[in-house]
């Protein structure tokens, strides 16, 4: 499927040039919010090294919205991927599909791009690279590929350790590529612009003072993800550590979460706030505005780190060195006597057993107390 594997970078250079001028690079990064927001500094590394190359992304329609407008990418190629699954439950939607289908494959073969990286690295990625035709391929061998991927690429990166952070999973692509890494340049989503109404009117609708100081509090997780949410009891515990800061803790919520939030609410009703129903970029406007967050393993909290709000992450059944927040100040919580693997057969049936509240707690004063004020 790959043929030979190509000698880099000598040959992305011959292929891009110095600037990458006329060239265009496809990027694969489907999803989910938190894997797609942690590859973005690495896309802009990317897109410093070559500034005259059009990049274009290929992700899952249900994130387009984190990358719409960014000014490194020149465009998005969807995949439906939520679309295509339910049509493919629907027997009389099949032909529908296939067209659809087609159609995908004949649009990635006209990007004829010289290079993809692969940073997802599973069969779909790897099947989108071998698709677009572009003779340069650059995707990981070993644990952090699966599903065959590695046979689609024409360059594979050795992977790193299990335990190494996945910002750095990602930047180990961008050095094999023969660039440098830092300093790493910040996501710089026009995501929370386009939510700052939003945000605004959310907070307008608090009892006077109590939108001055605020933290975002994040109970949920998507249906497949569930297992990473905190116990709300020790969220609401972090909740009262924030009142007791004369702050307001909002706790958001998206779709399926609201169970969640009001039941953080319910357990700490004199110092939190419950959010109205949160889109993706009124989310990232309140955090850019709020002076902490607090929540689990989840994508609020990478788009926290994203748009420099400073993070308080509570883990249990992933390994929070893998999964660490990154460009912003952060307090860790963990089980006390957790040793991680950086494995998921592993570490994900031990849970949230063994965390302590007051580390939770501690941690949440800790950083509001060394956090300033952030601009309104």
């Amino acid at each position: 499927m790959a043929g030979a594997i190509v000698d880099l970078p000598a040959t992305v250079a011959r292929s891009l040039g110095v600037r990458g001028r006329g060239a265009t690079v496809l990027v694969v990064r489907l999803g989910a919010l938190g894997d797609v927001v942690r590859t973005v500094p690495a896309v802009r590394l990317l897109a410093r090294h070559w500034p005259e190359a059009r990049f274009l992304w290929a992700v899952d329609t249900a994130w387009r919205t984190v990358l719409d407008g960014h000014p490194d990418l020149a465009g998005l190629v969807e995949i439906p991927r939520r679309a295509w699954g339910r049509a493919l439950r629907q027997p009389a939607a099949w032909p529908g599909l296939a067209r659809s289908i087609a159609e995908r494959c004949r649009a990635l073969a006209d990007l004829a791009p010289a290079l993809v990286v692969d940073f997802h690295g599973d069969l779909r990625s790897g099947l989108i690279g071998r698709l677009s035709r572009a003779p340069l391929r650059v995707g990981f061998e070993g644990h952090q590929q699966r599903e065959g991927n590695r046979l689609f690429s024409t360059y594979r990166v050795p992977s790193v350790d299990r335990r190494t952070p996945r910002m750095e999973r990602n930047l180990s692509l961008v050095r094999a590529l023969g660039i440098a890494c830092e300093p790493l340049p910040p996501a710089d989503l026009p995501l929370a612009g386009r939510g700052r109404d939003e945000a605004a009117a959310a907070l307008g609708a608090l009892a006077p003072g109590r939108a001055e100081a605020y933290a975002v509090v994040a109970p949920g997780a998507s249906r497949r993800q569930a297992y990473k949410k905190p116990p709300p009891e020790v969220l609401a515990a972090a909740c009262e550590a924030i009142g007791r800061a004369d702050a307001t803790a909002l706790v958001v919520w998206g779709p399926g979460e609201e169970a969640d939030a009001r039941r953080v609410v319910g357990l700490a009703p004199r110092a939190t706030c419950l959010a109205p129903p949160t889109s993706l970029p009124a989310l990232a406007a309140l955090l850019e505005r709020a002076r902490l967050f607090v929540g689990g393993d989840s994508g609020p909290l990478h788009l926290a780190c994203a748009v420099g709000c400073p993070v308080v992450g509570i883990y249990g059944p992933t390994d929070p060195r893998v999964n660490q927040p990154w460009a912003v100040p952060h307090r860790v919580v963990y089980p006390r006597d957790r040793v991680y693997s950086g494995r998921r057969s592993v570490d994900r049936p031990a849970g949230f057993a063994g965390l302590e509240t007051a580390d939770v707690v501690r941690a949440v004063a800790d950083l509001w107390a060394a956090s300033p004020a952030r601009a309104s």
